[in-house]
């Protein structure tokens, strides 16, 4: 009898994880890029995507001083989806709760502290919002800049694109199929 039941109870558990149950899996990507790259990529990859939304976004610099720039009004609507995260460790993101408030300044999400960033050849003042990245890690921009709606004109930035996107299944499984964009990352959406 006890065997009969260990055995079952190792059959159900194998099952659970072949089955996906145990794991979690990310619903959506991040994709950035220039506009048209954007919606390019998205239209080739419709028939597995479950909805799209594409953010007007700004960005400065290159590798690992490169800055996003994300109007307000769009960050918190991609925070209804739980687009940021949180970095609790190098490798380890939660969902944030809340959207730090910009108070009608720029607010720099970034890994340290800082009162002004570099936006070109010109120095802005930036309130610090905390260690914050979008999506599953801080894999493209080192520093996500939230802009007040009033102020977005002024910063003098490069227009890209900025997209969540939910997928009809798992995610991993067509983040290769994203291509010609500057990247694509895992994120644990909500629609």
């Amino acid at each position: 009898m006890k065997k009969t039941l260990l055995i079952g109870m190792v059959l159900g558990g194998l099952l659970l994880a072949l089955s996906g149950c145990i794991f979690d899996k990310a619903k959506g990507l991040i994709v950035y890029g220039g506009h048209d790259q954007v919606t390019k990529t998205i239209a080739s990859n419709k028939e597995n995507i479950d909805s799209s939304t594409i953010y007007e976004a700004k960005q400065d610099g290159d590798g690992d001083n490169l800055t996003v720039f994300i109007k307000e009004s769009d960050a918190k609507k991609m925070q209804k989806q739980q687009a940021f995260t949180k970095v609790v460790d190098s490798d380890k993101t939660e969902a944030l709760k809340e959207l730090p408030a910009t108070n009608g300044k720029l607010l720099l999400l970034a890994q340290g502290d800082a009162t002004k960033i570099q936006i070109g050849e010109k120095e802005q003042t930036v309130a610090y919002g905390g260690n914050i990245t979008l999506g599953d890690a801080r894999t493209y921009a080192k520093k996500i800049v939230i802009v007040p709606d009033a102020l977005w004109n002024t910063v003098n930035a490069k227009s890209e694109s900025v997209a969540t996107v939910i997928m009809k299944k798992d995610a991993s499984d067509y983040l290769a199929d994203f291509k010609d964009i500057d990247r694509a990352q895992l994120a644990d959406l909500k629609s």
